[in-house]
């Protein structure tokens, strides 16, 4: 899907178009936005044609392991950023490239994954103006911490669910997802760092032009990539402090279930032993004096053992650590 927005009396008029006719944009006029979703080789060839955008450029649009940074060829210019991406069949969480490419005509943005961030800027910012090629590019990026630091939230309610169901369990599927979602948050803390290099080379690089209007733009997508950072690390550090404890809870569950099952073999093998000793051809006591010798036997078996699990529980409870 190709969709192109133009400024006109303050107000963004966009015009759709689908992949079949994509020729009717033949000839763009200038100052204009093109925003591509999940493009093809050919539509961004054929952009490159109508804006004269170099396709060594717009192909970063295509590599999803493309890193994040800044290009420039002649008056064109390319900045990679990573944002997030939920698969939303497997609710996996990682990152993928957004392409911001433009020149003094046209500004393209390109993304083959993420589909919320273009919509969420369009919902939360009024009166856009796509000329105005820095602010706009700014515009992209303070949203865009917005959309990580949304995200590392939506991880941080997965981590809360595995935890609950950690309290009552003693298996390994809990631990190896809290693991998966650490190496998420290893993917994202490495994304928002990228994407700060590439905001300070923005600032700093003679291409760009400053204006005073922009100053509280800067200075608050600054704060949101750190804050971004700084919850990603938060999470980070408490999510490994947590594996850390539920891995000793765990260990020391299956030590209470080792000690139970311990105390319930010593306590059979009492009369278990009784069994044995008399069963081993030697007369049982109190048959020939009572009929019931037999079950007095079992009965005294069945009361030591019982004394015995009394004992054990007793002591096993009330032993006090050495100091």
């Amino acid at each position: 899907m190709v969709n192109v927005y133009k400024a006109e009396n303050n107000e963004l008029v966009k015009k759709s178009l689908t992949n079949s006719n994509i020729k009717d944009l033949n000839p763009i006029e200038t100052r204009t936005w093109i925003d591509l979703n999940k493009p093809t080789l050919e539509i961004l060839q054929s952009l490159s044609k109508l804006t004269n955008i170099p396709m060594s450029l717009l192909n970063s649009a295509l590599d999803e392991e493309e890193s994040a940074h800044i290009d420039n060829e002649d008056d064109n210019v390319l900045i990679v950023l990573d944002v997030p991406y939920i698969d939303k069949e497997t609710n996996n969480i990682s990152t993928k490239p957004f392409i911001i490419a433009y020149n003094s005509d046209y500004f393209l943005t390109i993304s083959k994954y993420n589909n919320t961030l273009i919509p969420n800027l369009l919902n939360k910012v009024k009166n856009l103006k796509p000329q105005k090629q820095l602010r706009f590019t700014l515009l992209i990026i303070y949203n865009l911490a917005k959309e990580f630091i949304s995200t590392l939230k939506h991880i941080d309610s997965q981590t809360k669910d595995v935890e609950k169901r950690l309290h009552t369990s003693m298996k390994n599927k809990e631990i190896f997802e809290l693991m998966d979602i650490n190496k998420t948050f290893v993917y994202i803390s490495n994304a928002i760092s990228a994407n700060k290099v590439v905001l300070n080379k923005l600032l700093k690089s003679s291409l760009y032009k400053k204006y005073d209007e922009d100053i509280d733009l800067i200075e608050d997508t600054e704060v949101e990539l750190n804050q971004a950072a700084e919850m990603c690390n938060l999470y980070r550090d408490i999510l490994a402090g947590t594996m850390d404890a539920f891995a000793s809870i765990i260990s020391n569950n299956l030590n209470i279930v080792m000690k139970t099952l311990t105390i319930i073999t010593i306590v059979i093998s009492i009369p278990t032993l009784i069994a044995s000793i008399f069963g081993m051809n030697v007369d049982l006591p109190f048959v020939d004096e009572n009929k019931y010798g037999f079950y007095i036997i079992i009965a005294i078996s069945v009361v030591l053992a019982i004394l015995g699990a009394i004992l054990l529980i007793y002591f096993t409870r009330n032993k006090k650590p050495k100091k």
